[in-house]
């Protein structure tokens, strides 16, 4: 019975699958970035040793963290729509 489920479905499903996953990951990782990031924000707030450049610091770590969210994206759509 599992045999023929298999057998008729795409041969890109286990890639389709881990594509799925790897977004999943990707977007995990993003906002366990984002809570540290806020967390040492309140950390350094409390103890009154707030940078002058906090703001473009935090978007380049923001930006770094999106861009492969971004590229993780185009590639399971891409595998979603062969």
């Amino acid at each position: 019975m599992v045999e023929s489920i298999f057998a008729a479905s795409s041969a890109l499903l286990p890639i389709r699958i881990l594509a799925g996953l790897a977004l999943l990951a990707v977007i995990l990782v993003f906002v366990h970035v984002f809570r540290h990031l806020k967390q040492i924000e309140h950390t350094i707030s409390a103890d009154n040793l707030i940078p002058a450049e906090r703001g473009p610091r935090n978007n380049l770590v923001l930006m770094t963290c999106a861009i492969p969210i971004i590229v993780v994206s185009i590639l399971t759509f891409l595998i979603l729509k062969a």
